[in-house]
């Protein structure tokens, strides 16, 4: 409004035409994200539209943006780098959903897809693990160890519970997946989690190594992390994740065992 009363409009149009241009540009960028991670809520209705479309849109504004002012564009673009980094470290968490993970898994299918079991090597073999897990309370170490071993290939958790889902009102795993993802998250582990019910350990176990892993990223290891003959101790309670940062230990794991006792 200043401006307008001082009747030097010219200083801010290159400023205005520029912001317009970008955020004109921004929007070309995010229906090519969508358009290229396939979206199924992404159905633009302009009878035009393909990825090439986006692409000039994208190219034709940052042109015309230093053409008007290349001073303007560089502020404006620092500007908006500032922006993005403002929303993504202080916005809160939202509910709207990232094209981030849209285009992640579009791209792991289609190199999954890719990912030739017929073709693969020996020189280029990598361990598979799938550990076994009973509590993880008592497995902190071997946990650790495991992703130590494993090579930068796929690394399963597994876990077995023994009970009948047919003598049961509802899945009982679906509660427990949160603390293992937790669990994960906080130890620092490349490892995902693969949870199952069985009537027995040798069952649950036929069934995760049947179940884990897609396409040509299957668990070739077996890692079974049960010592029957060992009182157990608490290794998360030691461990630097939560010693460290004074967290307690993650709920959801039942307490462990008690010690055998002397025959």
């Amino acid at each position: 409004q200043l401006v307008l009363f001082s009747g030097k409009l010219n200083t801010i149009a290159g400023v205005v035409t520029t912001f317009f241009l970008l955020v004109y540009a921004t929007v070309n960028l995010a229906c090519l994200a969508l358009e290229w991670a396939s979206a199924p809520n992404f159905r633009p209705t302009f009878r035009y539209f393909t990825w090439h479309t986006c692409l000039l849109g994208i190219a034709g504004c940052c042109v015309m943006m230093f053409l008007i002012s290349p001073v303007s564009a560089s502020a404006s673009l620092g500007f908006l780098l500032l922006l993005l980094l403002a929303l993504h470290y202080l916005s809160p968490s939202s509910t709207w959903g990232y094209i981030s993970q849209a285009l992640i898994f579009h791209q792991v299918r289609k190199y999954l897809l890719m990912l030739d079991v017929r073709k693969d090597h020996v020189k280029f073999w990598r361990p598979q693990m799938l550990l076994m897990v009973q509590n993880p309370r008592g497995s902190a170490r071997l946990i650790d160890f495991v992703n130590d071993l494993k090579k930068s290939g796929l690394y399963v958790l597994g876990h077995v519970e023994l009970q009948d889902l047919d003598m049961l009102p509802s899945d009982p795993l679906q509660p427990q997946q949160d603390s293992w993802l937790s669990l994960v998250d906080k130890l620092n582990v490349k490892a995902f989690v693969s949870l199952t019910l069985a009537p027995s350990v040798r069952h649950g176990v036929r069934q995760l190594l049947f179940t884990s892993g897609l396409g040509g990223m299957r668990p070739n290891t077996l890692v079974l992390g049960f010592y029957d003959d060992t009182a157990p101790q608490d290794g998360l309670a030691r461990h630097p994740a939560f010693t460290s940062t004074r967290e307690e230990t993650p709920l959801g794991f039942p307490p462990l065992r008690a010690p055998a006792a002397p025959k």
